[in-house]
């Protein structure tokens, strides 16, 4: 990872540079949601995206699955920006996601874009047919708390889930992600999808119900919307690792510093809502980065693990915006 100045003018600027490099790319039917999400993938690490490597990232997926598949223009193009700034994006890794993606389908999920999202995760896991096997125990659990709710966006959650090193059975880890949606919900989180991952990252950070973390997080909302910046769903993951990642349950300047550029940018005005989240995942993790070694060791899971869930999160719920923004121009 590499250091990055936290200066919104600096950031503003790379985003931009970014995304213009993502629209140019000859990687084409991406919505712009997704381009600016990728942009910021590589805007995070202080570095500057290779556009003809996106775009053979894209190819490699596009030739390792044939046309009939469910994998749609921007859930590739999402999974290409994920593998390619972590350096994976060559042609084993995509093929072991392909094959995670398999496994998951075997397991009993189902063939959606969002379980391409979960078998990205099982590429840090040392046995994704077990963790597989386990994240759809936990999924049907899940849905016979939330038979309504609990949908095909769910598989991540799931799987995040199923990584836990713990003796905990699927029923016990999901009454303490019932525990974590509950309270959430009470202090003002609407039910969602992105309530149920906040409640299942919560519970793989803590394996415990933890009364304090929910405290930090709704006092971080709760700032947020005294500074005129309005929480939705799509921000509830992020904030969630920022309360862990951050000893304060205030915001410094610099978050605030970010916003503002981002409103005064006319390229970053077209949609409030995704700027700000944008904002909230440069700053989570320049929170990360600035974390001592002493802090990083006394944690219970990884800084890197949780980045890279924060990542899966924002890539589904911006895949997601963008195949309900289709379903609805077309009807």
């Amino acid at each position: 990872m590499s250091e990055m100045s936290f200066e919104s003018g600096k950031i503003v600027s790379g985003l931009l540079s970014n995304y213009q490099l993502v629209k140019t790319s000859g990687v084409m039917a991406v919505d712009k949601r997704i381009r600016f999400l990728i942009a910021q993938l590589f805007t995070s690490e202080n570095i500057e995206i290779d556009a003809g490597a996106f775009k053979e990232t894209v190819t490699l997926f596009k030739k390792q699955l044939g046309f009939f598949n469910t994998l749609d223009g921007n859930t590739r193009a999402s999974l290409a920006g994920l593998l390619q700034v972590n350096g994976q994006n060559d042609a084993a890794t995509v093929k072991r996601l392909i094959d995670h993606y398999e496994l998951l389908i075997d397991s009993g999920f189902k063939r959606t874009n969002f379980t391409y999202f979960g078998a990205y995760l099982l590429l840090r896991v040392d046995n994704p047919r077990r963790v597989a096997e386990r994240a759809k125990a936990i999924y049907v659990c899940l849905r016979k708390q939330h038979p309504f709710l609990t949908g095909a966006e769910d598989v991540t959650s799931a799987v995040l889930l199923a990584q836990l090193d713990t003796p905990l059975s699927p029923e016990k880890l999901t009454e303490i992600n019932e525990y974590y949606f509950t309270e959430f919900n009470r202090a003002g989180f609407r039910r969602s999808d992105s309530l149920q991952f906040l409640a299942a990252t919560s519970t793989m950070i803590y394996m415990d119900r933890d009364a304090e973390h929910v405290k930090k997080v709704t006092v971080l909302a709760e700032e947020l919307d005294r500074a005129s910046v309005k929480v939705r769903p799509i921000h509830y993951a992020t904030l969630g690792i920022l309360a862990y990642v951050r000893d304060s349950m205030t915001l410094d300047a610099s978050f605030f510093d970010l916003i503002e550029a981002m409103r005064e940018d006319a390229g970053l005005r077209w949609n409030r809502e995704f700027s700000t989240a944008m904002a909230l995942s440069l700053y989570t993790e320049d929170q990360a980065r600035n974390m001592t070694k002493e802090q990083v060791e006394s944690l219970m899971v990884s800084i890197h693990v949780l980045i890279a869930i924060e990542r899966a999160a924002a890539a589904s719920a911006a895949a997601a915006a963008s195949a309900a923004t289709a379903a609805g121009s077309g009807s």
